[in-house]
C-alpha cells in the first residue's frame, strides 16, 4: 500500500459548507474533493436527527463514489471528530489525517465532553432549555460569528463568510467519536492557527496531543482557507511525500 495519497478530501466545520474551501482549491497540488456534510449543499437532511455517525458515513460514501482509494483527509474545526471517525473506520483509505484548528475528543467522548468535568452540565442544560429543545439546530449569531471567525478577514471576505454560515446539528457536538483507535502507522498533522479566537492556541495544542499529531503553526484566525488560502495550501502541499 502506498503512503502517497491520490487526492485531498476536505471536510468543513460546523455552520460551514464545502463552499468555505473554494478560495483554497486552485492552490492545492492534489486533486481535491470538498464534501458537504449532511444538512446542507449536496446533502440536504433534517439537522434535528443527524449524528456524528451520519456525517462520517456520508463522507466515506462521497470518497467511495469518487473512486478514491487513498486520500489525505483534512478536517476543520468540529469536523475533527468526523475526520477521526472516517479514518478509524477506513484505515486502508486514509493515508494522512490533518486537523485544521480542529477538535479531537478522546475516543469514546464527544465534543461537549471537552468542557471541564464540573461544568459539563452547563451546555447540556442549555441544549434542553433553549427554544425548540435539545434537537433544535444550533445557530451562530452574526455578532458571535463576526467576533470569533472574522478577526483576520477583510470586509469583503468577512461579508462572504457571514452570509453563507448556516445552522448545525446538535449531534455533531453530542455524539461520541468511536473507541476504535487510529492505525498506528497513520500520518497525523495538526495545523495550529495562532490567531484563532474560536479555539485558542492552548486548546488546539491539547487536541493535537490527543490526536498524536505533529504541529504546524500558522498565524491566522479560525478559517485560514478563507483568510490565507495560499499559506494553508503550502502547508498541505508540503505534507505530500516526494515522488
Amino acid at each position: 500500500m502506498t503512503d502517497r495519497p491520490e487526492a485531498c478530501v476536505l471536510i468543513h466545520g460546523a455552520h460551514h459548507g464545502s463552499w468555505v474551501w473554494d478560495p483554497l482549491l486552485a492552490h492545492l497540488r492534489l486533486p481535491t474533493l470538498a464534501v458537504d456534510l449532511p444538512g446542507r449543499g449536496a446533502h440536504p437532511a433534517d439537522l434535528r436527527s443527524l449524528t456524528l455517525d451520519d456525517y462520517a458515513v456520508a463522507v466515506a460514501a462521497d470518497i467511495h463514489t469518487a473512486g478514491l482509494a487513498r486520500v489525505m483527509l483534512v478536517g476543520h474545526s468540529l469536523a475533527g471528530s468526523v475526520a477521526y471517525t472516517v479514518a478509524a473506520r477506513n484505515p486502508s483509505v486514509v493515508a494522512h489525517l490533518v486537523g485544521v484548528a480542529a477538535v479531537f475528543p478522546s475516543p469514546g467522548h464527544s465534543a461537549i465532553d471537552l468542557w471541564p468535568a464540573g461544568l459539563r452540565w452547563l451546555p447540556r442544560t442549555g441544549l434542553v432549555l433553549r427554544p425548540g429543545g435539545r434537537r433544535a439546530p444550533l445557530r451562530l449569531s452574526t455578532r458571535n460569528a463576526r467576533r470569533r471567525l472574522t478577526n483576520d478577514l477583510d470586509d469583503e471576505r468577512a461579508r462572504w463568510l457571514l452570509a453563507n454560515l448556516g445552522p448545525e446539528a446538535v449531534g455533531l457536538m453530542t455524539s461520541p467519536v468511536p473507541r476504535t483507535r487510529l492505525a498506528a502507522d497513520l500520518q497525523r498533522t495538526y495545523v495550529l492557527c495562532s490567531n484563532d479566537r474560536a479555539l485558542p492556541s492552548e486548546r488546539q495544542r491539547r487536541h493535537a496531543r490527543t490526536l498524536g499529531a505533529r504541529i504546524v503553526q500558522i498565524d491566522t484566525g479560525h478559517d485560514p482557507m478563507v483568510s490565507a488560502p495560499r499559506l494553508l495550501a503550502d502547508v498541505l502541499n508540503g505534507l505530500l511525500p516526494s515522488s
